[in-house]
């Protein structure tokens, strides 16, 4: 019996001796049973409460995305590009009335104009935005005769045509054009429909504002 007992107790102090100096959190007791660490092992500091913003502060800020919102989608618009919608019948077949393109404003701003470009022009016809085709530009001279159009001394090819397509003069008489510094000659597609530089005459470098392509 005596050695029943003294095994039991051995056995309880061998058990009780892997817990001292143990390297682990010392528990308390809260009342309901939880367990939680104890004061001396809490030492993360405690989260610092929120600052109320400023209602005006938070004003102030979406004012200030707005406007350069606001800012930023005129310079593009003024500077890079702009959606823009045909309207009328001039440049047929390769723009059609409604069709919805995007007006590339920066492209002149790292090259000239070429031939063939369709551009978005200033219409001094009409002082408002127009479409059309650059036939020549600066040194060039053209000679509109037989319903045809004579680039610099060769008759000019012109693919973007529908067959047969004739270029006559408002007069039906033979034009001659020579082009100056910073000029160009513009013409629609379509052009039996189209007011173009036939009617006003040559266009200034200034008056193109940008780039179409169909």
């Amino acid at each position: 019996m005596n050695h029943f007992l003294n095994h039991r107790v051995s056995a309880e102090t061998q058990t009780s001796s892997r817990w001292d100096g143990a390297d682990i959190v010392p528990l308390k007791m809260a009342k309901g049973g939880a367990w939680f660490p104890s004061a001396a092992s809490s030492l993360l500091p405690a989260p610092a409460p929120n600052k109320a913003v400023s209602p005006w502060r938070q004003v102030f800020t979406l004012l200030v995305v707005a406007a350069l919102s606001v800012l930023a989608y005129f310079s593009i618009s003024r500077f890079v590009v702009t959606p823009v919608i045909i309207q009328g019948r001039s440049m047929m077949p390769t723009l059609n009335d409604g069709e919805c393109y995007i007006l590339n404003r920066w492209i002149y701003q790292v090259q000239s104009p070429e031939r063939g470009d369709v551009v978005v022009l200033v219409d001094p016809g009409h002082s408002d935005l127009a479409v059309k085709r650059i036939i020549a530009k600066p040194g060039d001279w053209l000679n509109l005769k037989e319903n045809g159009v004579y680039l610099n001394g060769r008759r000019l090819q012109e693919s973007y045509l529908s067959k047969d397509t004739p270029t006559r003069t408002p007069d039906a008489q033979e034009k001659w054009v020579q082009l100056g510094a910073s000029e160009y000659f513009v013409m629609g597609d379509n052009r039996d429909h189209s007011e173009d530089s036939r009617f006003y005459g040559r266009i200034n470098r200034a008056a193109i504002l940008g780039q179409i392509r169909p």
